[in-house]
Parts: C-alpha cells; structure tokens; sequence
C-alpha cells in the first residue's frame, strides 16, 4: 500500500477531527499541522530518492525528476512559501536540487532566493551551503553549454552581480564566470572586454589559467586601436 493510501486509510479510522488536519487547506495552517505534514512529505521523499537511487540510467533518472516527482513537490513547496511559516525544510531544499538538475533555472534560482531568505540549509550531502551550490551548478553548466557550441547566456551575465560582490564564495567560483565572460567577448572580438574580465580572474584566482588569452586579447586590442 503506497503511504498516500497508508495515511488515507489512518485518518478514516481516527475520524473527522483528525482528517482536517491534513486538508490541502489546514496542513499548513499553523506550525504543529506543518510539522506533522513535513514528516509525512519528508518520509515520501525518501521512498522517491530511493526510486531514484535504483536507476542506473541517466536519463531515466531526469525523466522521473521532471515528469513526476518535482509535479509531485512543487505543490507542497508552493503551498509552504505561501504559508508564511519558516522553518527547516528538507523537502523544499530537494526540490531545488531536483530543480537545477533538469535545467529550470528561473524556477530554481526564484526558489533559491527564497531559501536563502528563509536562512535554509543544503541537504547534509552536499557539505555546501545555498549561494555555493547555486554558483557551482550555474557555471558548471554554462562551460558544458560553452564546450557544445551553445550559449550559456543569460544566466551567466545575470548571476555574475551575484558571484562576485553579492555572495561569499570561494575564489575560483567567480573568477571561472569572468574567465568564461572574457572568453565570450573575445569571441565577438570586444578585446576591452575581455581583458577586463580576465585581469579580473586573474586577480580573483591567479591559477585561473588567462595568461594566454590575456596576451591575445591584449595584441588584438592594439591592432584594433592602430587600424
């Protein structure tokens, strides 16, 4: 018997004072319903994290992220944000992971926002905390979207405000942005631009590995000026 059966079949036999507590409407009403609404969430979470663990294949794995499980969260987690309570919350921060993972970067850096708002912490696996895995994910993305010949653009321009400046993060996370930035203006030949985006790299992360695009940036940039 799957748990939403399971718990349907308690609360008939525990009466009508009991099944209001568990209405779409009264789940969240206040923070002792929530509580007792995030346990159950949370214990079918696990039983869908272990779907997830036993399926060797990649795709199939993105398929049941995107098709069922994150149709089946969301509703949780909007109902959640709506509610006004604030308090530790495993299934929203797995959404957002789940969320990043298949790619729906407008709805997960909104809800990355929110978490960071709420002051919630990363799944304990993750040994990060939000902002960290938020940058991570984004550029780990757009050099992928680079190194195929797709643009990574806009995210990449949006969250650089973020990453350098707004964010505490670890050195190497933004200067990978602007090296990456610098790459894209050399790309349409806008040497100023690329040079300010690699000195700034470097400068963040001397090892960030510039120095030659550096120098071209810089020949071209002369040749551009001379002519």
């Amino acid at each position: 018997m799957s748990l939403a059966l399971k718990h349907k079949q308690r609360v008939l036999e525990q009466g009508p004072a009991v099944a209001e507590v568990y209405t779409p409407t009264t789940a969240l009403a206040g923070p002792a319903n929530a509580q007792k609404h995030l346990a159950l969430m949370t214990t079918a979470l696990a039983e869908d994290c272990a779907r997830l663990s036993d399926l060797n294949n990649m795709g199939e794995r993105q398929r049941l992220k995107r098709e069922e499980l994150l149709p089946k969260y969301l509703d949780y987690v909007q109902r959640y944000r709506e509610s006004g309570l604030n308090h530790p919350n495993p299934v929203l921060m797995q959404v957002l992971v789940w969320l990043f993972d298949t790619e729906q970067f407008e709805a997960g850096l909104e809800l990355a926002d929110f978490a960071l708002q709420q002051g919630q912490t990363m799944p304990e696996r993750f040994k990060r905390d939000v902002p960290t895995f938020v940058a991570d994910a984004m550029i780990d993305w757009a050099e992928a979207e680079y190194d195929a010949k797709r643009s990574p653009e806009p995210y990449l321009s949006q969250l650089l405000a973020r990453v350098d400046g707004e964010w505490p993060l670890f050195e190497r996370i933004p200067a990978r942005y602007h090296k990456l930035l610098g790459i894209l203006a050399m790309d349409q030949k806008q040497w100023a631009q690329a040079l300010v985006h690699f000195e700034r790299a470097t400068a963040l992360y001397p090892g960030i590995g510039v120095k030659t695009r550096h120098e071209d940036a810089t020949k071209a940039l002369r040749r551009q000026q001379t002519t």
